[in-house]
């Protein structure tokens, strides 16, 4: 079966047959490989030779369309630390592929780092997170903002947790599961990933991924807990 991906054709086998798939784990409920091309000969048009993502939510091939629609969505506008989409493919399911940001999650990373890279790390977290915050919401078409919690809408990550950060050598390449971007409050990201730091790694470190943010002196305290309260229901 030929799918369409921008202007190149596309077939699921070209991908079973000259990809090694590598199954990863990780928090999401999604199947989801990496592909590293393997075949004998160098690849052509229709196979890209950087490391790809291939991902699908299995029963609900709606979610799997939903994500992929929305890295288009932001590749089309520009949005920077996201995954390059590739194409899409649908028979008895769906499967999406994107170009592999290199790296692993900060989750992971985390783990076995020493506090003061840590540290650093909480700081790059919230200026990555601040720079998404940046994006233009104009004409955005996934709103979610209609709660009058949400006073100070902008372009939001969805999930914004450590173990959807991408990390390589020290150095942040971007974000992944990216199916809930959208028009909400900043405090629906800023929440997300206080709570996730401090089950994680300790309430220590928070502060620091506010300082990187730039709102630790004027974080609205009272907001934050109420964002916190939404997102652990």
């Amino acid at each position: 079966m030929i799918v369409t991906g921008g202007t190149c054709m596309h077939t699921f086998e070209i991908y079973e047959e000259y990809y090694d798939w590598t199954s990863l784990e990780g928090s999401s409920d999604a199947q989801i490989h990496l592909l590293e091309y393997g075949g004998e000969d160098p690849p052509n048009m229709y196979q890209p030779k950087e490391p790809l993502v291939a991902k699908s939510y299995g029963d609900d091939p709606r979610r799997t369309r939903r994500e992929y629609k929305r890295l288009l969505w932001m590749e089309m506008n520009g949005v920077g630390g996201v995954p390059k989409p590739v194409t899409l493919y649908e028979e008895n399911g769906a499967w999406m592929f994107y170009l592999a940001l290199p790296g692993i999650d900060a989750a992971a990373f985390l783990q076995r780092q020493q506090p003061e890279v840590i540290i650093s790390t909480m700081r790059q977290i919230g200026r990555y997170l601040s720079f998404l915050h940046k994006q233009n919401i104009d004409g955005c078409p996934f709103i979610y903002s209609e709660d009058d919690i949400h006073t100070d809408p902008v372009f939001t990550h969805g999930d914004f947790t450590l173990s959807n950060v991408i990390i390589n050598e020290n150095y942040i390449t971007g974000s992944v599961d990216l199916g809930n971007v959208g028009v909400r409050d900043r405090y629906f990201d800023l929440a997300a990933m206080t709570l996730d730091i401090r089950n994680l790694l300790g309430n220590q470190y928070v502060g620091h991924f506010h300082e990187g943010y730039r709102i630790k002196d004027h974080l609205d305290a009272g907001k934050l807990a109420r964002f916190i309260q939404a997102v652990e229901v």
